[in-house]
């Protein structure tokens, strides 16, 4: 450093030139200086940074690197890549690869946050019935993710996720997890296909192997059944007779009445019965809609996107689930449309 202005007019770039200028003073305002026969551009700001861009038209030009890493003999940066580096990318936007517009593409590619509580939680209302516990879910287990953009969340994060979390949940908690986050991306990479290119990182990601016959499915036994079946009648006869005492009490004092309870005291008893008669999983029994409840044909339908096979099947309704059925749809106002059973209606507990 002698003090001397630097020559920031055009002259060939090369690794003396940039020697120089890493040992110069930096410029009060950054400066630059261009190779016109390679069309290599180096701009030095007043941090000291220099960076070296290659112009690829009028107007437009790409980052190649820091030039002070060619200088660092620590780094893997040389001289020679950084300028075959720069040929490559002359030679892709000659072919008409647009880098700034792929930089807008990902710059708009949201963090799982803002995605979770934005356009999927929209979608997740109208389309899923379990849409805000899923979100819920997949914050709870990629706390770790939330501030990641979509297309960061990669196999190889999964796998150090996986590792972490199999040390407090089991394996089928984890497959629970994975499932809900891939449907998610997988979910996102519909919705963002026409703003820009984004595809699912955890499409292939294959589920842990789980033992199938650990926790042996047992039917109920017709003595337990029936026991089932008497605990939720008294449930609805008890709701019932205190519905009417409480009427009692309103109509003494001019208190307007509540309604009368009909033959179910809520969703809870039809719920459980259909399920009992019908073998309907959770997952399904809370998905049915009542333009899927055939009376005529006494057959009820489960659409494959909400079953575990993910097939469309139609189940026939014995004696009991069909009056059931009927029974809570009479009660409902007979509805054409709509969830025959309400999530936020069956209480798990009283």
């Amino acid at each position: 450093m002698n003090g001397k202005p630097f020559n920031y007019e055009p002259q060939t770039i090369n690794l003396q030139l940039i020697r120089k200028l890493a040992a110069a003073e930096p410029p009060e305002k950054p400066r630059e200086i261009r190779d016109k026969s390679n069309r290599l551009i180096l701009r030095h700001q007043p941090t000291g940074y220099i960076g070296m861009y290659v112009e690829l038209g009028r107007g437009k030009r790409e980052r190649i690197c820091n030039a002070r890493d060619i200088l660092d003999s620590g780094h893997t940066l040389t001289w020679a890549k950084a300028k075959k580096r720069a040929l490559s990318k002359r030679g892709q936007a000659a072919d008409g690869r647009n880098f700034k517009a792929e930089r807008d593409n990902a710059a708009a590619i949201p963090t799982l946050t803002d995605y979770l509580d934005g356009v999927y939680a929209d979608w997740v209302a109208i389309n899923r019935r379990s849409g805000e516990a899923t979100i819920a879910r997949i914050k709870s287990a990629f706390d770790g993710f939330l501030t990641y953009r979509l297309d960061a969340i990669t196999p190889d994060k999964l796998e150090s996720w996986k590792t972490r979390r199999l040390k407090k949940v089991r394996r089928e908690t984890v497959n629970r997890d994975i499932a809900a986050l891939r449907a998610a991306l997988g979910r996102a990479a519909i919705l963002f296909r026409k703003k820009f290119p984004f595809e699912n990182p955890l499409a292939d990601v294959e589920m842990l192997p789980v033992d199938q016959h650990r926790r042996p499915v047992r039917a109920l036994t017709a003595e337990e059944k029936g026991d089932l079946v008497a605990a939720l009648a008294a449930r609805d006869d008890d709701k019932r007779a205190g519905r009417h005492r409480g009427n009692q009490w309103r109509a003494k004092r001019g208190v307007a009445e509540m309604p009368s309870i009909g033959k179910f005291a809520d969703a809870l008893t039809p719920a459980v019965m259909v399920s009992l008669e019908t073998g309907l999983r959770r997952g399904e029994l809370f998905a049915l809609q009542w333009p899927s409840v055939d009376f005529k044909d006494k057959t009820l339908r489960v659409e494959g996107e909400t079953a575990k096979s993910y097939e469309t099947r139609e189940i026939p309704l014995n004696k009991v689930a069909l009056s059931t059925l009927r029974d809570w749809w009479l009660q409902l106002g007979q509805p054409k449309s709509g969830y025959v059973f309400s999530q936020d209606d069956v209480p798990i507990q009283d």
